[in-house]
């Protein structure tokens, strides 16, 4: 990724990717968006970046967004959808589609950069960290379809440069996911399971966007990396966390694994009935009680000078006062 070359951004108008174009504006770069006819694009706008296309599935717009391009990052993914089917529509079938058209290009692109996820590889064995060479094992539909869409990538290798970064949670300023347990901690009280002792790892935003950056210029950068904070923390450990960044009190609040999996069940009901997804289902109560997130780091210390800088400590304080900041909490 030379200065004043072009890179493609699939998902740049979504939570990681508009912190990956923040972080790109200091790299001298021109940068092109590949988006649905549905997303916002004042933010492209206003970064000063190009954009293109229909959707994934638009073959002949993804060859257009291709042209001139050194480096692709496919950011672009389901983390909710109704059924397994729809999972695989978009992040396999959807990556199919990109590689494709990569392959068509001439010029092809020098490199791929696939944002992954740690639930391709499932939750952590034994309380030992999973490596990146660990034969994943998925619980979950969106851990599957992922892992899916990082196969078709990797196969491509022999054509271009590929590199996967698989990420834990990952919350920092402009997230809806995460917003909705720091909503819950302004009421008093935060649940958690029952157990309370399970190990997870998490990675802020803007070290995850520095991370992609890594993946796309390190020489040596090739195959799948674990990128996280290298620290683990319990859901009690979490809490007083989550209440110092708020500023009040909070209490846990242990909930049975059984109330969990109803909670679960109601949401689903509530979901279909109103023909939308959810990302509270039952299977995101099965990773949630998964018996940890643990992942090794070392390598992409390694290959990519990659270490995450924000603690989660930290990295609370900063998304409550962005969260303030645009009055999503008071």
């Amino acid at each position: 990724m030379e200065p004043g070359s072009w890179v493609l951004i699939t998902g740049g108008t979504g939570f990681i990717g508009s912190h990956l174009l923040d972080t790109l504006g200091a790299q001298n770069v021109h940068v092109r968006v590949f988006v649905r006819h549905t997303s916002d694009t004042a933010r492209l706008a206003a970064v000063g970046a190009e954009w293109v296309g229909e959707g994934l599935h638009d073959f002949h717009g993804l060859t257009r967004a291709m042209q001139g391009v050194d480096t692709v990052f496919h950011l672009a993914a389901a983390t909710r959808a109704r059924t397994e089917a729809e999972y695989h529509h978009v992040n396999a079938d959807g990556t199919r589609a990109l590689i494709d058209a990569m392959l068509a290009a001439r010029p092809r692109p020098r490199r791929l950069v696939y944002l992954s996820s740690l639930a391709v590889a499932g939750p952590s064995r034994d309380g030992l960290p999973i490596g990146p060479n660990d034969e994943p094992r998925p619980i979950s539909a969106y851990g599957r379809s992922k892992l899916a869409g990082e196969l078709i990538c990797l196969a491509a290798s022999g054509e271009f440069e590929v590199v996967a970064l698989r990420a834990p949670a990952v919350y920092g300023p402009r997230d809806r996911d995460l917003y909705r347990y720091f909503q819950l901690a302004t009421w008093g009280v935060l649940p958690v399971p029952a157990r309370a002792d399970r190990f997870m790892q998490f990675i802020y935003v803007d070290d995850l966007a520095a991370a992609l950056v890594c993946a796309a210029t390190l020489p040596n950068a090739r195959g799948v990396y674990h990128v996280a904070e290298n620290c683990a923390y319990t859901w009690s450990e979490i809490v007083p966390l989550v209440a110092k960044a708020i500023g009040r009190p909070v209490r846990e609040l242990r909930v049975p694994e059984w109330l969990f999996h109803v909670a679960a069940t109601v949401s689903e009901w509530g979901a279909a009935t109103a023909r939308r997804a959810t990302i509270f289902n039952r299977e995101k109560v099965r990773e949630i009680l998964a018996p940890g997130w643990l992942c090794e780091t070392a390598t992409a210390k390694r290959d990519l000078g990659f270490e995450a800088r924000i603690s989660l400590p930290e990295g609370l304080m900063k998304t409550v006062e962005w969260y303030r900041e645009h009055e999503w909490l008071r």
